[in-house]
């Protein structure tokens, strides 16, 4: 049991991770549907990957700082800050290696992003 009363439990990374695949799939899917154009739904699909990869390492470094009794809103930040640089990475991968399309891409990934972020904190402490 973490500060607070959080207890840390496989259950919160199971519904996290099938709320954060749901999601991505979700909406890379409508970007899909929106063109047909194969290197916006490559880029879709990759920023949206990306991002699935960027908030488990988030959600992974949150929670180990709320079992080694730091506060919620250090944990998140922490988190947020992982996501952040993840981010920074992404956008000059997506540019410099990748040769992605850089709006869907980018938007995929942000968007995907932001949409979690905003529920991960049901989910730490389940």
């Amino acid at each position: 049991t973490g500060p607070d009363g959080w207890t840390v439990t496989a259950k919160g990374w199971i519904r996290f991770t099938l709320a954060l695949v749901g999601t991505a799939l979700v909406e890379a899917g409508a970007i899909v549907l929106l063109t047909k154009d194969a290197g916006v739904v490559r880029a879709a699909w990759i920023g949206a990957g990306a991002a699935v990869v960027a908030q488990l390492a988030g959600f992974a470094l949150a929670r180990v700082l709320l079992g080694l009794k730091a506060g919620l809103f250090t944990a998140w930040g922490a988190a947020m800050g992982v996501r952040f640089l993840s981010l920074l990475v992404f956008t000059l991968l997506t540019f410099k290696v990748l040769g992605l399309a850089p709006a869907p891409a980018l938007i995929a990934f942000a968007a995907l992003l932001l949409i979690t972020s905003v529920v991960e904190p049901l989910f730490l402490n389940a």
